[in-house]
């Protein structure tokens, strides 16, 4: 319940951003958004998204949109579960296991 409320503000506030720039108030709010969540995007919410198994457009918008509120519960999960970078490969290979010929 505590992450829909989360998700729900955060969407309230790009909103009143998107409001605010487009009647000509102030184009701040939305301005400070779009550069927090890009940076979280370049520095940690891509790289999350996909080591997690997200899809790149998935991880992209999720991050865009929520920020930390997304990407931080998926790292903490992660974390969790003492998964290593190999459990989330996603082309069917298995890095992982040694490759004997028979």
């Amino acid at each position: 319940m505590k992450q829909l409320l989360q998700y729900f503000f955060a969407i309230l506030l790009w909103i009143a951003g998107i409001v605010l720039w487009a009647t000509g108030v102030t184009f701040w709010l939305f301005g400070a958004l779009l550069i927090l969540h890009g940076a979280e995007l370049l520095i940690v919410g891509y790289r999350t998204g996909r080591k997690f198994g997200t899809s790149p457009l998935k991880s992209i918008v999720l991050c865009l949109l929520f920020g930390y509120i997304w990407w931080l519960p998926v790292r903490r999960a992660m974390k969790a579960d003492d998964l290593t970078e190999a459990d989330f490969v996603e082309d069917g290979k298995e890095p992982w296991r040694e490759q004997v010929e028979v």
